[in-house]
C-alpha cells in the first residue's frame, strides 16, 4: 500500500512539473526567461550606483555649470511601472508581486541603452568606472548573455562642447535614478 502511494505521488509530482512547464509560456515561445545569477549581484548593483554618483561629483567634467542643479533626463521606458509591485496595498501585504522576467528584461534594455550612450562620450573616466560597472553587472548577473547585442560605435568629443557636457550631466542624473530602481529590484528578487 505504501509503495502504491509513493508511486502515485511521484506520478502526481511529475504531472505537476510538466503542467507548470507547459503553462510557463505560449507554445513556440523562443525567448527564455531572465533571472539573476551569481552571488554578487547586489554588490555589483551597489557598485554601479556608487560609480554613477562618484562621476556626478567630478567637478572637472562639468566645468562652467553646477550639475547638481540640473534636471535629470529620464528614459521613457516602462521599467519603473513594470518593476513596481502589482499589489494595490503594499503596506498590508507580505507578498509583493512583480513580473520578474519582464522587469529584468526592461532593466537589461536600460543598461544596454546607458552603456551605449555613455560609451559614445569617449571619456576614459566614464569607461573605467560606469561603463565597466554596467558590463560587470550584465555579464555576471543575468542568466542570458547580456552582451549579445554589440553596440554601434558612436564617437563624440564631449569635453569641448558646453551643451554636450550639460547633456552628459542630465543623462548621468537620469541613470543615477535608474540605478536606485535597479538596486531595489535586485534586493527584492534576491531576498526571496
Amino acid at each position: 500500500m505504501f509503495l502504491f502511494f509513493i508511486k502515485d505521488l511521484s506520478v502526481s509530482i511529475l504531472c505537476l512539473a510538466l503542467w507548470r512547464c507547459g503553462v510557463a509560456g505560449p507554445v513556440g515561445a523562443r525567448e527564455s526567461p531572465l533571472s539573476l545569477t551569481g552571488t554578487t549581484c547586489n554588490a555589483l548593483a551597489r557598485s554601479l550606483l556608487w560609480n554613477v554618483s562618484a562621476v556626478l561629483a567630478m567637478d572637472h567634467l562639468f566645468s562652467g555649470f553646477d550639475c547638481t542643479k540640473q534636471n535629470a533626463v529620464r528614459l521613457r521606458t516602462q521599467t519603473v511601472a513594470t518593476c513596481t509591485p502589482q499589489n494595490a496595498d503594499c503596506a498590508r501585504s507580505t507578498v509583493l508581486n512583480i513580473d520578474e522576467n519582464e522587469c529584468l528584461k526592461r532593466i537589461l534594455e536600460d543598461l544596454r541603452y546607458y552603456r551605449e550612450t555613455l560609451q559614445a562620450y569617449s571619456n576614459p573616466e566614464l569607461t573605467k568606472t560606469v561603463v565597466r560597472s554596467i558590463d560587470d553587472l550584465m555579464q555576471n548577473c543575468f542568466s542570458v548573455s547580456a552582451m549579445d547585442n554589440s553596440p554601434e560605435e558612436m564617437l563624440m568629443d564631449n569635453q569641448k562642447s558646453f551643451q554636450e557636457r550639460l547633456q552628459l550631466c542630465k543623462v548621468l542624473k537620469g541613470f543615477n535614478l535608474r540605478t536606485i530602481t535597479i538596486n531595489r529590484v535586485f534586493n527584492y528578487i534576491l531576498a526571496k
